[in-house]
């Protein structure tokens, strides 16, 4: 009977070919039993046992450093092209020495999460990747020394740095972008002479977009939901494209950014400002997006 892993240890890394990132944290990954009832009519007890084996998705919090093959798969499951992955998540202590594992195989990316960018939050920034694998095995740690993970450091990423691009309207007062998630729709089939169901994907769902602006700057925004919304003149030819940069604290460097196609206005209001508060006047404005794609710099 496999054991399961300790979450004792004192960080956490995913490895994908070979190369670990460092996680701010983990969740799922577990290993499951699906449990069958079997009615035996009126006058009996109804029987239960376990059929199919089920492995839970790994959701996994990271940042900008999270190395070559994990902003690979990214970009490729975003581009249609989808790539699975075998590797692992390791629990290890303050000396990188691993005390658990959680091996897994023929994983698909299901989510990929990217945080609130607000300009008042000055907390760090991790995406939240949920991955669904065909197979997890759970093996002990061995106190080996995780290589690579010594010199692993995060590249300061913080919820204020950012800057977003849509077409020529303004958007150097853009104060937040809602946190937004794209989804892989992933179906799994059942194999007969196998306990696990093998997995396959199937529709991307790219969200639309949250955004939030000055008032100062809302007049060409109001002008373009007024011709695209109110009059009708919303062909493709009427799509912006956008993108939304990553920045370091200086705002000099672009860490990685998400590339924006065929952008559309869709709502457009004045924000409701806090009670007992002195808010400057901002405006919302919600944006449909056809395709995204996902770049990491130095990768």
């Amino acid at each position: 009977m496999p054991e399961r892993p300790s979450f004792t240890a004192g960080r956490f890394l995913l490895s994908l070919d070979g190369q670990p990132a460092l996680l701010k944290d983990f969740d799922g990954g577990n290993i499951k039993g699906e449990v069958v009832t079997m009615n035996m009519g009126p006058q009996q007890v109804a029987q239960k046992h376990i059929s199919t084996l089920k492995f839970e998705s790994f959701s996994i919090n990271v940042g900008m450093s999270m190395g070559k093959p994990l902003a690979e798969w990214i970009k490729a499951s975003l581009d249609l092209s989808h790539m699975r992955k075998n590797g692992y998540v390791v629990s290890a202590n303050v000396d990188n020495k691993a005390q658990s594992y959680r091996h897994f195989r023929d994983a698909l990316i299901e989510e990929i999460t990217v945080p609130a960018m607000d300009a008042s939050n000055k907390a760090a920034a991790f995406f939240t990747i949920k991955f669904q694998p065909e197979e997890i095995t759970y093996a002990k740690g061995d106190d080996a020394v995780i290589q690579g993970a010594v010199n692993t450091k995060q590249k300061t990423w913080l919820c204020s740095n950012f800057r977003l691009r849509i077409g020529d309207l303004p958007c150097a007062r853009v104060t937040k972008v809602d946190s937004f998630t794209i989804t892989q729709g992933i179906r799994e089939n059942a194999v007969g002479e196998s306990r696990a169901n093998t997995k396959e994907p199937t529709n991307i769902e790219f969200p639309n977009l949250k955004v939030t602006l000055s008032a100062a700057d809302a007049g060409p925004w109001q002008e373009w939901f007024t011709e695209f919304v109110i009059k009708g003149n919303n062909g493709q030819e009427k799509e912006l494209q956008g993108t939304l940069e990553f920045l370091d604290p200086s705002t000099r460097e672009t860490l990685g950014s998400i590339d924006l196609f065929q952008v559309g206005i869709f709502s457009l209001y004045a924000a409701k400002p806090e009670a007992g508060t002195d808010a400057m006047a901002r405006f919302v404005v919600e944006l449909y997006v056809e395709k995204m794609k996902f770049n990491i710099q130095g990768v």
